[in-house]
Formats: structure tokens, sequence, C-alpha cells
């Protein structure tokens, strides 16, 4: 280690040290008594600091110091002109009072806490980061002011927030990777304001597992009801934001849904959920009996083979003839749950749910429920991005069992998928 850099430890130390001997002396004549008192401690100096802060970037703007003349320097106009009005300044320790130092020509710009900003960095994340867990402006208010003693009124926060729509639309429109080996599609239900009255609509979410075995959410549409002119625009958006193609794709058999699929990706694999058939079945199960039904009906579609699984079809219809209705859905849904008997049981296992999506409908069910009414699909899909930001900052490993998968989806396509790899 240099000299210098030895210097420069001292120095921080010799600082901390001041600040440590200060507060040991105010706890020995009884002014910290407790943690909250350490917390007064500490904030107390955030103020001088700012100011001081402040003060030393008008110096070396003006590249001489305080009480200095100077004469030679080039510019001999400019110098100190006192300060402005002084300001308060949101900060997590709490209220701050500055002046912002002036200087004649105006042209001082400070950086620490700029001209007109009456918030340091940090609450517009804090801001966010409870809007996108639901909470209400209202609640955000309160929040913030428990928490961090400062408040700020409703529009403030909207202000803060308000930034996101611009983030929200790039979000919408970025341009998506060339191939998805697993997408996902499922919808919820969100009240909406529209003139006088509200009215639920479906919001449509899609997940893609990219070729390297990575989740993202593609997108999210908003519309009144499914139809097969909507999904097709759903997928010609895929396509305009680059995707050229897409292994398979899960959903719940919504309308219109595989039509369109076939007519702008006609190469996509489009497979029925088969959590959505088990919850059509348990729909008309007995309830007393509907754990064993639903269990036995497992059997058939985790099945290692087709011709097995047709085997357990016959055992379950035996089991359960008395229940007409349940044996004949159960044999109608084979149809769905044959194609997935020609693929690797790790595939099969990654396309036959789309639990992905509906894990994902779930947590923004929690931002979405208890809100009421929303006043535009603009808010919606703020709330909901947010959301979905928060979430896949998570996804940072591949999905399970990949390097298995992907040696089985190069036999499976060959060059469709491996033109795909990054080398």
């Amino acid at each position: 280690m240099s000299k210098k850099q030895n210097n420069k430890n001292e120095l921080s130390k010799e600082a901390r040290d001041i600040i440590i001997d200060e507060a040991v002396k105010q706890y020995k004549e009884g002014k910290i008594k407790n943690s909250l008192d350490v917390e007064n401690f500490l904030d107390n100096l955030l103020q001088p600091l700012m100011q001081k802060l402040l003060d030393t970037e008008l110096e070396n703007h003006l590249e001489y110091p305080k009480y200095e003349h100077n004469k030679e320097k080039k510019n001999k106009t400019n110098s100190r002109n006192g300060h402005c009005k002084s300001k308060n300044v949101k900060t997590k320790y709490g209220n701050i009072k500055v002046q912002t130092p002036r200087d004649r020509e105006a042209t001082f710009e400070p950086i620490i806490i700029e001209k007109g900003q009456t918030t340091l960095t940090g609450f517009e994340d804090k801001c966010i980061a409870l809007y996108a867990k639901g909470m209400s402006l209202r609640d955000i208010e309160k929040t913030l002011e428990e928490i961090y003693g400062v408040k700020l009124n409703k529009d403030q926060i909207t202000t803060l927030i308000s930034a996101v729509n611009e983030e929200t639309e790039k979000w919408k429109n970025r341009k998506l990777k060339p191939l998805y080996v697993f997408t996902y599609a499922d919808c919820l239900y969100v009240p909406i304001k529209y003139e006088l009255t509200s009215a639920k609509r479906a919001i449509y979410v899609i997940i893609g597992v990219d070729a390297q075995g990575y989740k993202e959410v593609l997108g999210m549409w908003i519309d009144k009801n499914e139809s097969a002119t909507f999904w097709s625009g759903v997928f010609e958006d895929l396509k305009e934001r680059g995707v050229e193609d897409i292994l398979y794709m899960s959903s719940d058999g919504i309308a219109g849904f595989k039509g369109s699929l076939e007519r702008v990706f006609p190469k996509t694999q489009s497979q029925r959920c088969v959590v959505h058939l088990v919850r059509n079945l348990y729909g008309i199960c007995p309830r007393k009996e509907a754990k064993t039904i639903i269990a036995d009906f497992k059997k058939i579609y985790t099945s290692t083979s087709f011709e097995e699984a047709k085997i357990k079809l016959d055992e379950f219809k035996e089991t359960w003839k008395e229940y007409k209705r349940i044996t004949k859905k159960a044999e109608d849904f084979m149809e769905y749950l044959e194609p997935l008997f020609e693929l690797p049981q790790e595939i099969r296992k990654c396309i036959y749910t789309s639990n992905a999506v509906e894990s994902v409908n779930s947590a923004l069910r929690k931002v979405t429920r208890g809100k009421g009414a929303f006043p535009n699909e603009n808010s919606v899909y703020k709330v909901m991005y947010l959301r979905l930001k928060e979430l896949s900052e998570k996804w940072k490993k591949p999905i399970p069992n990949w390097k298995t998968i992907q040696s089985q989806l190069i036999q499976l396509f060959g060059d469709r998928y491996m033109k795909h790899l990054k080398i």
C-alpha cells in the first residue's frame, strides 16, 4: 500500500473516530440513552454535511476558496453572492434544511442537491417499490411518514411515480428475442373504470423461456373479451418485436387462441394446460370424493407412455363408473394428453402446465385485489409492470433440468433450435 493511501486511510479513520468519540461523550452526559437517540445523533450530522458539500461545490465552481480573492484567475467577474432562501429537503433520515449558495453570474449548478430538488434520491425508488406491492397513494404517504418521518402528499407521490409511465411504454414495445422454447399464456380479470361505470377486463400475460432456459414476461395485453382477432393482434405484436419462432405454447384453451397462433406461428406446437383440465374435472366432482378422483386422474397424465395412460384411463373409468359425467370428461381429455407422450418426460413437464404464468398471475392479483376499480388501463399497466419487474429480478437461473432439456431440444429440432444458441 502506498504512503498516499495510508494517509487517506488515517484521515478517514480520524473522522470516524471523532464521530465515535462525540457519540460516547454524549452517552456519558446522558444525551444518548437508547438506539433512537443514536439515530437522532446521526441524523443531526446530515444537515451540516450536506450544507458543507454544497458550499464546497461552489468553491470548486469558482476555483478559489472562500475569503480569498481571485485576482490570478482568468474569470475575475464571477464571485459568491450569498445563499438562496433555506429549503426543506426530504431524506430517508427525515427533513433537513439547506441553503443553496449563489454566484453573481448564476452559472453555478449544484449536483449534491440540485436547484429545485426537495427530495434526495432514493425516495422515488421507495415510492415505486411500495406502489408495486399494491399500496394505495394514501398508504404510501402514511408509511413514509411513519418509517422515515417524511411527509409527502398525494400529488408529490403521484409525480414521483409518474416517471414509471415512460419506462412502462418502453417495456411494452421493447425488442424480444428471436426464439422462445416454451411459452405460457393465461389471464386474470381486473375492474377498470370506463366513463361512469366500471367493468372487469381480461389482462393477458405471456411468459417465455428463451433458448438459454431463462424466463421472461413477453408482455401484457388488455381486452374486453377473448377472440381470434384479439389473439392475432397479440401474436403479430410478438412478431413485430422480434420473435421469429416459438417451439411450444401452453394455454387453457381460450377462445380464438389456437387458430390465431397457427396463422402467425404455424410451426408452434400448441398444448392445452393440464392444470386447467384438472380444474374443470374438479368442478364437477362430489366434494367428499374430489381429492381421490383427482389423484386417480393424475395417474393418467403422469404415465410414462400413452399406452400406460390408456390403461390408467380404463382403471379410472371402472373405479368411478357411477359418475358418468366425470369419466366422460376424463375420456374427452385424452385428445389433449396424447401429444404429450410423444415428448421426453422433462419437456413434457414443462408444457403440460402453465404454472409458470399462473404463479405470476397470482402475484399480480395480490397487487390488484382490494384496490377497487382502476381509473384507466394505463394505471393497470403501470402497477403490473412494476410488480413484474420485481418478480423477474428473481429469475437469475435457467429453469430446472435445463441441460437435459437442451440436449432433447437439439435432438428434436436440430438447426431450428441450435441456430439461436449463443456460441
